[in-house]
């Protein structure tokens, strides 16, 4: 193979980019960032994120926002009128003293006072007092429930009425109204205040007025006559608890005494301090005596298992340290007279024999370590022991000096309790006279409800306040789904932050409406094109992606068919060129090639057939159409192309083409499930990774460049292929430069000439 015989390129070659020899740089993966990166205030990238998956989605919000608005307006003009009326009371926390101990038998004194009352209020009994007190079920407040539409365009059944009906009718109606009752009732505190309002809300401006002014009265009659009622209740309960706690008293007093005379208890020491700090005392030696074990235990077991010249004891022993230095000297005086004379010779004889003498003196010293470290093992096992027995006999005489006294003491504890409870109920008893015989009230009506004239509810504009706010909420949801379902990349946010990797170019999506043109010939034949552009911009960003500039030799290849990968590998062919550098195109893909078929070149010779030694190198390279540019085709698709790879002659092949060519970019396979990038990885300079948007799952990316770098590759970056920026958001238009148009106002135009690329491959 001699690769010197290649044809030359029809283009002068321009100074190559150095080859250091020493591999690719990787990218930046996170690291310091850019000074113009740490400028970018977060709160502003979370604003302008959001704002973009609105223009993104505004036609999804603005249907979801008119829909919502559109229901408002339903619901506000089916929803029945409605009309409130409120009646303010006044309530103290305690009733106005006539008596000079009348505060202790007020509520006041609770910190829930105020809440109490107000559930009072709403409390099923006081509705029953009020559906009684103005005969509800002979009226027509429960008559038709609620009125028809027609009904109450014409004003009907506005106002109340009496109905005839039977007793049992009148029953029933009666439960009805009193939970319209508690259903249309509402408690509002003013705040800073003791005054409270009692709203009612009705259909029926009368009824809301009438019902409000009825539960304000019957509030007021309630509490006047739950005070007579408490207080008598009061004095019958406490005087019945007296008589039961003094005959209590009387017995556990007797048991007492009688307990004391049986046992001969005079006094009793609960706490038994001298017993309680021998027990710790001893328990506080014990716990040391067992960590003084455990550690000579441990020491005693690395003595035995070991020969003993590990252990600090013998390495810090002056006689071993002695002997082990007398020894040292011997073998070397030993080993540099054994260059001269002979084992059997009676001066090296003595020298062995003194060696010897030397080690069984390290021996018996290290013998006599261990048996001391034995020694001090069995007296702190034997000291532990003792502890323990030390411990039980202290435990049994402290529980006996306690179990003595435990009765007794209980006995005690149940006379003084009974001696307290008994003098509380006494002290209440006599205080409470005859405060509750005293017709005092702490509830005040102040203000009663007038008839209203204009409904409280619906209201049109918070009805469609709100709607607006459930349509935009209703929106965010279906985005926020979308967007979690929709898995793959579409900018160059997204990949970096996903990858960790620097997205050297992004190529936009090619489309050709006559399908005459490839995204080649748009490279070639149409420099201006925003697609030769992009190209142009990637070569300059892998000329910079290194401190030597350019890979000698790059893969290209992808995650998974059909990302345009083939097309990046001939595009950035042409503009390396186009610099007038000599490029060696290699189709790598033998198991589905196509190069061959957007160069228009036959493929029955190729990689494969110089792989398999059949055929020099300079007999299968061949010319293109593109200028400066050599080829090498896979050639006919081997079984076994993994194999192939591996075989040194390929790296040979890159060796010897790097002397002829400038670069030598390679179309690779793509990585997932297959063998082959991994081998070719290894024996190129840099790999470049294309990344199709909008197409390519995330977790399928993750994986090909975890296989890449388990492989090892010099991974120069990743090429974010077909983009779109309507599917990427409004925004990305202008931040990667595709909004700006030459001569035009159109994306992708240059010159008025409209172009929107979409790269393909295989």
């Amino acid at each position: 193979m001699n690769m010197h015989r290649l044809p030359p390129t029809s283009r002068d070659m321009m100074p190559a980019l150095p080859d250091s020899g020493r591999g690719v740089d990787m990218p930046y993966r996170g690291g310091a960032a850019p000074e113009f990166e740490s400028r970018e205030s977060p709160l502003r990238t979370t604003l302008l994120r959001y704002l973009n998956l609105g223009l993104k989605h505004k036609l999804l919000i603005a249907c979801f926002c008119a829909a919502a608005i559109f229901a408002g307006f339903v619901v506000t003009f089916m929803t029945i009128k409605l009309y409130s009326a409120s009646t303010t009371v006044k309530i103290d926390r305690a009733a106005p003293k006539v008596l000079k101990d009348q505060s202790q038998l007020e509520g006041g004194a609770d910190p829930q006072f105020y809440q109490t009352q107000y559930e009072l209020i709403k409390s099923r009994s006081l509705a029953e007092r009020v559906a009684t007190s103005l005969n509800l079920g002979q009226t027509d407040f429960v008559a038709g429930g609620t009125p028809s539409l027609w009904s109450r365009l014409l004003g009907r059944g506005s106002g109340p009425g009496q109905v005839a009906a039977d007793a049992a009718l009148v029953q029933a109606r009666q439960g009805q109204a009193v939970g319209q009752i508690m259903n249309g009732l509402a408690v509002q505190p003013v705040a800073l205040s003791s005054l409270v309002r009692i709203r009612y809300t009705s259909d029926s401006p009368h009824w809301a007025q009438a019902i409000s002014i009825a539960v304000a009265d019957q509030y007021e009659r309630s509490t006047l006559d739950r005070r007579f009622t408490a207080s008598k209740h009061a004095r019958d309960f406490l005087e019945e608890r007296l008589q039961e706690l003094k005959l209590k008293l009387q017995d556990s007093e007797k048991q007492l005494i009688a307990y004391a005379q049986k046992e001969g208890i005079v006094n009793v020491d609960d706490k038994q301090p001298e017993a309680a700090a021998a027990l710790q005392g001893v328990q506080n030696a014990l716990a040391a005596a067992v960590m003084e074990r455990i550690k000579t235990e441990q020491l005693w077991q690395q003595a035995e298992a070991d020969t003993g010249m590990g252990l600090p004891q013998i390495m810090n022993d002056g006689l071993i340290q002695a002997a082990r230095g007398r020894m040292a000297t011997l073998q070397a005086t030993y080993q540099d007279k054994l260059n001269v004379l002979k084992p059997a010779y009676p001066e090296m004889l003595a020298l062995k024999t003194q060696i010897n003498e030397t080690e069984k003196q390290i021996r018996t010293q290290i013998a006599l370590v261990k048996k001391s470290i034995q020694a001090q093992y069995e007296a702190a096992r034997a000291q532990e022991v003792a502890l323990l027995q030390k411990v039980e006999q202290t435990k049994a005489q402290v529980l006996d000096q306690r179990g003595r006294s435990v009765e007794y003491t209980i006995l005690l504890r149940e006379v003084d309790t009974n001696r307290s409870l008994y003098d509380g109920l006494l002290q209440q008893f006599r205080e409470m006279g005859v405060a509750g015989d005293v017709d005092t009230n702490n509830v005040s009506i102040i203000d009663k409800a007038q008839l209203p004239s204009v409904p409280d509810s619906p209201s049109l504009p918070k009805n469609l306040m709100i709607s607006l706010l459930l349509g935009l909420l209703g929106a965010a949801g279906v985005i926020a789904v979308r967007e979690a379902l929709d898995d793959t990349f579409k900018s160059v946010e997204d990949l970096e932050e996903g990858l960790g990797l620097s997205v050297l170019g992004v190529t936009p999506l090619y489309v050709d409406a006559t399908g005459k043109s490839s995204p080649i010939q748009e490279v070639m034949t149409d420099p201006t094109s925003p697609l030769a552009e992009a190209y142009r911009s990637l070569r300059t960003a892998l000329q910079f992606s290194t401190a030597d500039g350019a890979p000698k030799t790059l893969l290209v290849t992808s995650s998974q068919p059909g990302e345009g990968k083939s097309t990046t590998s001939a595009a950035l062919a042409v503009n390396f060129a186009q610099l007038g550098q000599r490029v060696l195109l290699i189709d790598a893909d033998m198991r589905n090639p196509s190069m061959h078929k957007l160069l228009k070149l036959d493929n029955s010779v190729g990689l494969s057939t110089f792989l398999s030694g059949t055929t020099e190198a300079s007999q299968l390279v061949k010319g293109c159409s593109i200028d400066g540019v050599t080829f090498m085709g896979t050639g006919p698709l081997p079984p076994n192309p993994a194999e192939l790879l591996a075989r040194p002659r390929f790296a040979s092949l890159l060796s010897t083409a790097s002397e002829t060519f400038d670069i030598i970019i390679i179309d690779g396979p793509p990585v997932m499930g297959l063998a082959d990038v991994p081998i070719i990885t290894s024996m190129v300079e840099g790999t470049l990774l294309v990344v199709e948007t909008a197409r390519t799952r995330r977790a399928i990316v993750r994986d090909a460049v975890k296989r890449l770098s388990f492989a090892r590759a010099r991974l120069v970056g990743v090429v974010l292929n077909k983009f779109d920026p309507s599917k990427a958001g409004y925004s990305y238009g202008y931040g990667y430069g595709y909004g700006y148009a030459y001569g035009g106002s159109n994306y992708f135009s240059y010159g008025g000439k409209k172009s929107l690329p979409e790269l393909t491959d295989s």
